[in-house]
């Protein structure tokens, strides 16, 4: 057992002092198997899209929000939750997320039409804002600081793991078509999930408040939602709708939103000292520069999956099974690069070792459009591309984060990862929407064409996976040099 901070009288800190290790353990199962319910969604609905759009009559568009506008709800009030938690209480918090996490999988899982979901999907992002926070401050609560690494590093297998098979469990789910739910069990799935951790987390977690709780910046919040959809509203709608002049000036508002965001922030940070997010961390260059490579990094996953869905599934014409089977090598190289060669490189490397993630990336994108050029499926290639994918991103993601956080202060440690995890889900739902754009561009192919069609589409969307991966490069360069001029602090 752990003591209780001084001055954390009722607050979850007292409270999880008088925990046994076996409580302490079961509550952290509790808060476990709903962070891995929330990154299975991210990933899962991405092998469903084809039988999404076929049985609901989904256009383009509209399967891109389902997935875009989960990652845009999650990224945008992230941050407000982690606040709640701190000012009502960790488990509250924790258990109302996963409660509604719980409501919007139904609403998702028996959506009758394709604006339903859409609109399903992004409460269920916002209900992922909610819970997920929650979890890492859970941790924290839980456990004291000479045991919380261990747990660190379970989180950082399940992250990687999970998010890499949630493909393979949908495609599993789709083709067993149990009582002839078919995509639907993508989503349904997490109800007795939900139901057990609801439960397990009511008996386990710990009550009471965070010592420090700071006010929610709502008008903050407001702002970034405004910024996010005045950037992704036109890039998805646009093609769909032949570029209307009110997408144009939406998009064109961007840049004033964005410098009137951050002008408010400052203001409020001086004037109350409790923005949504602290000017003061964009001062430090690490945070900077990890936040940059992140934006160039975290788009390609995303997006590369987008397209190979089309490109197999509606194109070569594999099934959600054989889908599924697809994306395997990606999640064996996400595992094989977080667990056991990106450790071995960092110590030869340091931060560098994204570099060799992003050279990975790179050659596998390349071998991933010879394995389907032409519309034919060359099996091994694809394998050993899928495979470079999952090792390349399992390469940059743990040592990113590590990178861009290291000299955060301990007073905004809970605000920059919440900021940090933020970032990483408006990534993802740009590389979404840009590869979306790049995909889908000119005139839906007939179906004896759908396979070169794909193939040539993928061939479209390269350069900007190829683009992206270049400025991560140069970024981890320069922070790369950043970390050897100035040794990480500790605060």
């Amino acid at each position: 057992m752990h003591h209780a901070v001084s001055g954390t009288e009722g607050s979850a800190y007292a409270a999880a002092s008088s925990f046994t290790p076996r409580r302490r353990l079961m509550a952290l199962v509790a808060v476990a198997l709903a962070f891995v319910m929330d990154l299975l969604d991210t990933t899962i609905v991405n092998v469903a899209i084809p039988s999404i759009g076929s049985t609901l009559g989904a256009d383009r568009a509209a399967l891109e929000w389902i997935i875009a506008g989960y990652a845009t709800a999650f990224a945008v009030l992230l941050i407000v939750g982690g606040r709640l938690g701190d000012s009502h209480g960790y488990r509250r918090m924790f258990l109302s997320g996963i409660a509604l996490f719980t409501l919007t999988s139904m609403a998702c899982g028996l959506a009758p039409d394709a604006a339903t979901l859409q609109i399903a999907r992004v409460l269920q992002g916002a209900a992922a804002a909610l819970m997920v926070p929650q979890v890492m401050a859970l941790v924290q609560v839980m456990y004291p600081p000479s045991q919380r690494y261990k747990v660190y590093t379970v989180f950082g297998f399940l992250g990687g793991f999970s998010a890499a098979l949630g493909p393979i469990v949908g495609g599993l789910l789709i083709d067993a078509n149990w009582f002839g739910l078919g995509w639907r069990l993508t989503f349904l799935i997490n109800l007795p999930i939900g139901v057990f951790s609801l439960i397990a987390g009511a008996r386990l977690l710990p009550p009471g408040r965070g010592v420090n709780a700071t006010p929610v910046d709502l008008a903050g919040a407001a702002l970034s939602v405004l910024v996010l959809f005045a950037l992704l509203t036109p890039l998805i709608e646009g093609p769909g709708r032949g570029w209307p002049p009110a997408l144009l000036v939406l998009l064109a508002a961007v840049v004033p939103l964005a410098w009137a965001t951050a002008r408010y922030l400052r203001w409020r940070q001086a004037a109350h000292g409790d923005a949504l997010v602290p000017p003061s961390l964009f001062k430090l260059r690490k945070v900077v520069l990890g936040m940059l490579c992140t934006l160039c990094i975290n788009p390609v996953l995303p997006g590369y999956l987008l397209v190979m869905t089309f490109v197999l599934q509606e194109g070569i014409g594999l099934s959600a099974s054989q889908m599924a089977y697809a994306c395997a090598p990606i999640a064996f190289g996400a595992m094989g690069g977080i667990t056991l060669i990106g450790p071995r490189l960092f110590k030869l490397l340091g931060v560098r070792v994204m570099l060799a993630g992003a050279g990975v990336s790179a050659a596998s994108l390349c071998l991933a459009g010879w394995a389907v050029h032409g519309g034919v499926l060359l099996p091994w290639h694809l394998g050993l591309a899928q495979f470079g994918m999952g090792l390349g991103m399992g390469l940059c993601g743990p040592q990113l984060s590590n990178a861009t956080l290291q000299d955060v202060p301990m007073t905004d440690a809970g605000v920059a990862a919440g900021m940090f995890t933020a970032v990483h889900q408006i990534a993802a739902a740009l590389g979404v929407a840009l590869a979306g754009l790049l995909l889908f561009h000119g005139q839906a192919p007939a179906p004896a064409a759908a396979a070169r069609h794909y193939a040539q589409a993928y061939l479209h969307v390269l350069p900007l996976f190829g683009c992206l991966l270049a400025a991560a490069a140069a970024g981890t360069w320069r922070l790369a040099r950043a970390m050897q001029a100035a040794p990480a602090t500790h605060p």
